[in-house]
């Protein structure tokens, strides 16, 4: 069975349930946020160095 990460579908062996989190950057009207995903995902160890997330309980996913 082929496993590939949910964020970029590359074929990987070692993935990770994480949480995708959005990020909102601070300007000068509005304040900073992050928003985490209520849906676990598979991230691949690229994604989870590029991208903002959180680990997720695997019990959830």
């Amino acid at each position: 069975m082929e496993v590939v990460c949910e964020n970029c579908a590359r074929e990987d062996d070692e993935l990770v349930l994480v949480r995708r989190v959005y990020v909102t950057p601070e300007s000068w009207d509005t304040p900073g946020s992050s928003r985490p995903q209520p849906d676990p995902e598979l991230w691949c160890f690229s994604c989870r160095s590029q991208y903002p997330h959180e680990p997720a309980d695997e019990e959830t996913g």
